[in-house]
């Protein structure tokens, strides 16, 4: 479960932050900068988890979720995390956060859109760091390159 809210978190709050502009003028950064640290606290708590007993044999994952989606071609939802991709994450929530503060005073136009655009393309860059599955690495691929085009 807690690997569908890596992905989760920043694609709900991308919409959330693309709103926020009507509300106010900082809103999106703070939904980017809220949502993005929830992100990385959730990355430090699997990382301070005791995972020496899940690494004992060869080719365990850390976490794993596994659902079928599309059995008849062989699709499914199927997410892991080892830790090359749990560094991968970390370090890709600490960028966000980062790049989110650093575009505090730089971005002035169409700043929900732009916080929308980091939240869809970091969401997809973490879904590409977890998928297992071959499709559900190319649908996150996708994911994360649309928002980077716009």
């Amino acid at each position: 479960m807690v690997l569908w809210l890596l992905i989760l978190i920043p694609i709900l709050a991308a919409p959330l932050a693309w709103m926020g502009q009507q509300w106010s003028r900082h809103a999106p950064r703070w939904i980017a900068i809220g949502a993005l640290s929830v992100e990385l606290f959730l990355t430090l708590l699997l990382w301070s988890q005791d995972h020496s007993a899940q690494t004992s044999g060869h080719g365990s994952w850390l976490v794993e979720s596994h659902v079928s989606w599309i059995p008849r071609w062989g699709i499914s939802l199927h997410l892991g995390l080892d830790g090359l991709s749990l560094i991968l994450i970390l370090l890709t929530a600490f960028i966000g956060v980062v790049a989110t503060i650093a575009s505090w005073t730089e971005i002035q136009s169409r700043v929900g859109l732009f916080h929308c655009n980091v939240l869809l393309a970091l969401g997809g860059v973490i879904g590409v760091f977890l998928a297992i599955d071959l499709f559900l690495f190319f649908f996150f691929w996708e994911l994360m390159l649309i928002p980077m085009y716009l």
